[in-house]
């Protein structure tokens, strides 16, 4: 449809899961998602950019950059800095709980709030695409971060993932630590980040998601009065070292301040093999196989618990992005030798005989419930929407294909990415 502004919106509704979405492309580049929730109180906005801790060299036309380990955690942080002060407290005094996450390949700016959305709205547009660094203002930040980074190398469970990570790749930058080291900190500028702020925040690398029951009107007004950056039109290539399939070790093991040893169990997979749906169907299959493990209802999760080799602290997890993938195992255990050898043995079993019917039923129905559940969180709607517009990949569809995913699918995970080499970080007690 369209308005006087000849603004074209495009509405799609979804019978099957009771929900529509609204979406507009903003003549700055900037995609916006707008999906109406009826009746909630709580309403919900994220700006979501393609940058994250592994972009740290990439090319624009002949020229090729390189940034210090860090810059985008250091980016995020200093958005919430304007002349006027921080926009934390901006948020707070019209009622707002805002904040932002860096992870790997994405950055997310976010708040929700039962009231004053519009002014919300307008503040988050402003302080994203508006940066203000200065020296002063940047070095103050540098001691903040640096003592952040030596918390958590306090911290032995962080430390156990991150082990994790150094034996799975060799190349990829996902193995460093998202804030950087503090040497890479030190070498952070207001020049630095003013040049990673323009090349990748620019709008249309970007999508902004709104959830929540608001006129449409109020999101169009916000975007049109946001001043966005023009719509550039020089490319902007990423650039990561080739990985190589192989692992970079299969076991770590060190000693730290810890109550009970910890232990971080890592499988290596592919995401070039697989584009658009077939990466959103390796996901579903992946998380379907994760439940399958480890859930807590699951038989494996059972024994280990009932033989008191794990307590309640125990997870499992599938990532699968566009430039990297993993599957890990996560918890707590004086006998995580013998966790392993019950993990690989009941591994093995399904490779030999696959899930079977019925436990498949069982975990397809489970599966398609959570997700369904999913959809009364105007935060987790928020959130996986940006995440995925910006893989290429329609979060209807990938909800949706929950009901596609077949017994073989499942069989195909299991035997493929649970074949290979495990690695495995350990984190002992001192004593």
């Amino acid at each position: 449809m369209r308005n006087e502004r000849e603004r074209i919106v495009t509405e799609r509704v979804y019978d099957a899961l009771n929900e529509r979405i609204y979406e507009y492309d903003h003549p700055s580049g900037l995609h916006i998602q707008i999906i109406p929730k009826r009746g909630y109180r709580k309403k919900f906005a994220v700006l979501t950019t393609d940058f994250g801790s592994i972009n740290t060299e990439y090319r624009i036309g002949e020229k090729r950059i390189q940034i210090p380990d860090g810059s985008a955690h250091f980016l995020e942080h200093k958005l919430y800095e304007q002349p006027e002060g921080d926009v934390m407290n901006q948020f707070a005094a019209l009622g707002a709980d805002c904040n932002a996450a860096t992870g790997y390949s994405k950055t997310y700016y976010y708040f929700s709030c039962t009231e004053n959305f519009e002014q919300c709205l307008d503040l988050l547009l402003r302080h994203v695409f508006h940066p203000y660094f200065t020296e002063q203002n940047v070095e103050k930040e540098k001691g903040i971060i640096i003592q952040e980074i030596n918390m958590y190398l306090d911290d032995p469970y962080y430390v156990c993932e991150m082990d994790l990570l150094g034996l799975l790749y060799q190349n990829n930058p996902v193995k460093k630590d998202i804030a950087g080291t503090e040497a890479s900190v030190r070498q952070i500028t207001p020049e630095i980040l003013y040049q990673s702020h323009a090349a990748f925040y620019r709008p249309r690398n970007m999508c902004l998601t709104v959830v929540g029951d608001f006129d449409r009107e109020t999101v169009y007004r916000a975007v049109d009065r946001a001043e966005l950056p023009q719509n550039a039109s020089d490319k902007i290539e990423k650039l990561l070292p080739d990985e190589p399939e192989q692992l970079a070790g299969t076991r770590s093991a060190r000693r730290m301040d810890t109550p009970l040893p910890i232990f971080n169990f890592g499988f290596k997979d592919r995401p070039e093999r697989y584009q658009g749906k077939e990466r959103m169907r390796r996901r579903l299959a992946g998380s379907m196989v994760k439940e399958l493990l480890l859930g807590t209802s699951s038989e494996l999760y059972e024994k280990l618990y009932e033989n008191g080799y794990i307590n309640y602290d125990f997870y499992a997890s599938y990532e699968i992005e566009r430039d990297y993938a993993m599957f890990s195992i996560s918890g707590v255990s004086e006998q995580i030798d013998l966790v392993q050898e019950y993990i690989m043995d009941y591994v093995e079993r399904l490779r030999g005989n696959g899930i079977g019917s019925h436990a498949f039923a069982v975990l397809k129905n489970a599966m398609n419930g959570s997700l369904l559940r999913g959809f009364d969180s105007v935060s987790f709607i928020g959130r996986i929407f940006g995440q995925l517009y910006l893989q290429g990949v329609d979060a209807f569809d990938y909800f949706l294909s929950c009901g596609t995913i077949t017994e073989e699918d499942v069989n195909h995970v299991i035997a493929d990415l649970l074949s290979g080499d495990m690695a495995v970080s350990v984190i002992e007690r001192l004593d």
